[in-house]
């Protein structure tokens, strides 16, 4: 099966690459979060969140490549650690996101445990060969039958319980909030290692896989997810019977699975294979014991901060590109 997915990522890679790219930077809580913000704050705010949601991956495709210095800083041993240390809470809250949507289901607490860790020794194990043909195969995978969950789910919930409306008064305080939130989120995926491998995957081309212009795959990728931010949106305006929880459980798990991947590979990319699997290992065996004990409260504060190291990441680069050019001018 895999050796077949292969072959037509090489004769696609575009649209192979742009579905892995949606897929990555979904996360466990983009459905949720996304309902939630619709329902309760309005269709303004969901608007602001689902821009930056949208406009990340679009940006990172657009910038990354123009600022080569931007690259050498985000391969660098001190951008590389903070990436590490992302992936792992990003590995927690994806952890986190499968099991509390699937243990209140009919597959319970125990058997969604066995389900988390089975997924996550899966993937290390996995990603031991061929990472990132492998990683972009599985989210392809997982991401079509997202589209086809998601939107039987909604299209179901429509025509049993109806259409009802969400808010659509503006509140400035909403409104200002979620315009920052639109800024931060937009620069997010800078702080992705595997968007930065499929470009050095892309350009090194070590398994024969046609070289393309990465940056349209990036753009489609931020449209692909965008599209996938609008089925969500029609979600919140029905709501959801309980006879549909495990399908809902299954779709969150499966947006939850391809980021929880792509980030066991990321710690991979950042710390290098050895130490990598040995991270994602000690990441998988702690999530039980260390998630209740607040650590999702340091994600949190990582994450706000997020777009300030991302910020410093282009202000290093553009300080060495001047000091470059100083130096040429002198010889």
């Amino acid at each position: 099966m895999f050796s077949k997915l292969k072959l037509r990522i090489k004769s696609n890679p575009s649209l192979f690459y742009a579905m892995s790219v949606a897929a990555t930077w979904a996360g466990a809580g983009s459905f949720i979060v996304g309902t939630q913000i619709a329902k309760e704050n309005g269709i303004f705010p969901w608007l602001l969140w689902a821009l930056g949601n949208t406009l990340t991956c679009i940006v990172f495709g657009l910038l990354a490549g123009l600022f080569p210095k931007l690259r050498e800083v985000a391969n660098s041993k001190p951008a590389r650690i903070l990436m590490g240390l992302m992936c792992v809470f990003q590995i927690w809250v994806n952890m986190n996101g499968i099991y509390e949507v699937l243990a209140p289901t009919v597959i319970g607490s125990t058997a969604a445990y066995a389900i988390v860790y089975g997924l996550s020794v899966f993937f290390i194990i996995f990603y031991l060969k061929k990472a990132t043909p492998r990683n972009v195969a599985t989210d392809n995978l997982s991401w079509l039958i997202v589209y086809v969950l998601i939107a039987g789910l909604v299209l179901y919930s429509m025509l049993t319980n109806g259409i009802h409306g969400i808010p659509t008064v503006i509140e400035p305080t909403q409104i200002k909030s979620k315009a920052w939130l639109c800024f931060t989120l937009s620069f997010g995926a800078f702080f992705y290692p595997t968007f930065w491998e499929l470009l050095d995957y892309n350009e090194k081309n070590p398994d024969n896989v046609r070289r393309i212009d990465i940056r349209r795959s990036f753009i489609m990728g931020g449209l692909l997810f965008g599209f996938y931010l609008l089925l969500v949106l029609a979600g919140s305006l029905t709501t959801y019977s309980p006879a549909t929880d495990l399908i809902k459980g299954v779709l969150v798990s499966l947006v939850a699975i391809s980021s929880l991947s792509s980030f066991l590979y990321g710690a991979m990319v950042d710390f290098g294979k050895k130490i990598g699997v040995a991270v994602d290992v000690a990441a998988v065996a702690l999530w039980q014991f260390l998630v209740p004990m607040g650590v999702m409260g340091i994600w949190t504060v990582m994450q706000n901060v997020r777009i300030w190291m991302v910020l410093a990441m282009f202000a290093i680069a553009l300080v060495w590109k001047a000091a470059d050019k100083r130096k040429a001018a002198r010889k």
